[in-house]
């Protein structure tokens, strides 16, 4: 992980800054809330723990129901602590990462 910037709490005036592409990984850094739920197919997967996390796409799909600037986003990741299906690979909520996800490419 790159250094953890101060996550701004949901209702911030500060305006987002954007994910950060990292070419050696290939991963895109993002700031979010700690302890987010990773899904895959309505079933959780596993959990993020830290405050700044790598993605590598995201995907406009069901209405999140977390509404935000992109309420029907999701993005894809790796859970920290994966656990029952698919290897905990699987989504999080948009409105669960403060940085704006727009740069991520399209899963």
């Amino acid at each position: 992980m790159t250094s953890a910037a101060v996550a701004q709490p949901a209702g911030s005036n500060q305006a987002a800054s954007s994910c950060n592409f990292d070419g050696v990984d290939g991963h895109w850094y993002c700031r979010n809330r700690p302890g987010i739920r990773v899904e895959w197919a309505g079933q959780t997967v596993g959990y993020l723990g830290g405050t700044v996390n790598w993605f590598t796409c995201r995907y406009e799909g069901d209405p999140t129901g977390g509404g935000g600037p992109h309420p029907n986003r999701w993005i894809y990741t790796l859970a920290d602590t994966p656990h029952y299906s698919h290897g905990g690979w699987g989504f999080v909520k948009d409105s669960d990462v403060y940085d704006e996800t727009d740069p991520l490419p399209s899963c």
